[in-house]
């Protein structure tokens, strides 16, 4: 099963270009690099930045930690319990500090699709992740290397899409990366969609 790393789609076999969002797909497991990432500014398949934005670890973890605690928060105040407040106050400033976490991961990723630069990059390690699960599934963990003006850097991306696993070290891939930060960086196309 091939899986879009825009919208999610699901497909029995590889295509070019995503029938449901028409985002490219990535190459076919291999050595070849693939088509270049077009020029900047890069138009996003429709609904893309808004999965990406709301829809990581960060943001979702942080709601939840921000608003029952900031509800329950609020209550103690209202009732003049100030001690009592202090406690779910902490998961609040947690929740809120998780939440601008992800939510600038995600800016980040947004910023390197829409204006990153390309290099050559290459696959480094692929596992499946033990660590996650979803309905007994474990997904694949991808890591790879690219060089910036004689730096190393890493990226990782997790994902259900099965290519992966015939997917190499040593494979070359299409990076995009901001210039002030390479390490806000993702794959082009994107194979992540968790």
């Amino acid at each position: 099963m091939i899986t879009c790393g825009w919208c999610g789609t699901h497909y029995p076999s590889w295509r070019s270009k995503c029938d449901s969002c028409g985002g490219p797909m990535p190459p076919k497991p291999g050595h070849e690099l693939g088509t270049a990432p077009p020029a900047v500014p890069r138009p996003l398949p429709a609904g893309y930045e808004m999965r990406t934005r709301f829809f990581n670890f960060g943001v979702l973890l942080g709601l939840g930690f921000t608003l029952l605690p900031g509800f329950i928060v609020a209550v103690l105040i209202t009732q003049g319990k100030w001690l009592p407040a202090l406690f779910p106050l902490l998961f609040l400033l947690g929740g809120i500090s998780l939440f601008k976490y992800g939510w600038g991961k995600a800016a980040g990723i947004i910023k390197a699709f829409r204006h990153g630069t390309a290099v050559a990059g290459k696959v480094a390690a692929l596992n499946l992740d033990m660590t996650q699960s979803v309905n007994g599934r474990h997904p694949w963990r991808l890591v790879y290397h690219f060089t910036v003006d004689g730096h190393n850097h890493e990226g990782v991306v997790t994902s259900f899409d099965s290519t992966l696993a015939d997917r190499r070290s040593g494979q070359p891939i299409w990076v995009l990366y901001n210039e002030r930060d390479p390490n806000q960086n993702t794959l082009y196309p994107p194979m992540k969609y968790f």
